[in-house]
């Protein structure tokens, strides 16, 4: 049975943080939205400092992510971390911004990894197949010059049956990440 918080006179003087206030079923799931907040100051820690200065985090928020990332292994770490944590909290607002961003951030990386499998997709099926894979490419994409990847393909048809480095496949797929789509 989950008993209702106990309201002292310290709470109507104080004010308590959104996160706080929240009704939990048990106090593993109080640990677990801490630990949460932990666990997003550890991914901002993981980021670079430019992307960390764009966040506009406050200033003692963003020194403590900072010095997190700065930090080795050992017991000092793991009080930073929670330091960090303990900020987060404390300008809780920037949480729900901070995981936004974070989202948005992780949308334009798996949609730049779609792009790529699509460009190698194109390169391999190039290497692999004949010159109507070419004219197909080529169609699709009129700006690509037809001469410069038939002479790589065909570089790089000889590099993989002579067990070369694919530098051709390489140039290939450089080529196929400048054009236009």
């Amino acid at each position: 049975m989950v008993r209702p918080r106990n309201v002292n006179r310290y709470v109507a003087e104080k004010q308590i943080p959104d996160w706080e206030q929240e009704e939990f079923e048990s106090r593993t799931e109080i640990k677990k939205a801490a630990q949460a907040v932990v666990d997003l100051g550890l991914q901002l820690s993981e980021m670079t400092p430019n992307e960390i200065k764009k966040l506009a985090l406050p200033a003692k928020v963003e020194e403590a992510v900072l010095m997190l990332k700065n930090m080795d292994k050992g017991p000092a770490l793991k009080r930073q971390r929670l330091y960090v944590g303990k900020l987060l909290r404390q300008n809780e607002h920037f949480i729900i911004e901070i995981k936004e961003k974070l989202a948005e951030k992780e949308l334009k990386a798996k949609q730049q990894n779609a792009y790529f499998h699509q460009l190698e997709k194109w390169r391999d099926r190039m290497v692999e197949g004949d010159d109507s894979v070419l004219s197909e490419f080529v169609r699709k994409f009129p700006q690509a010059d037809r001469q410069q990847l038939r002479q790589w393909i065909r570089n790089a048809q000889k590099e993989r049956d002579t067990n070369k480095p694919p530098k051709a496949s390489r140039e290939i797929f450089k080529y196929l990440r400048s054009l236009e789509w």
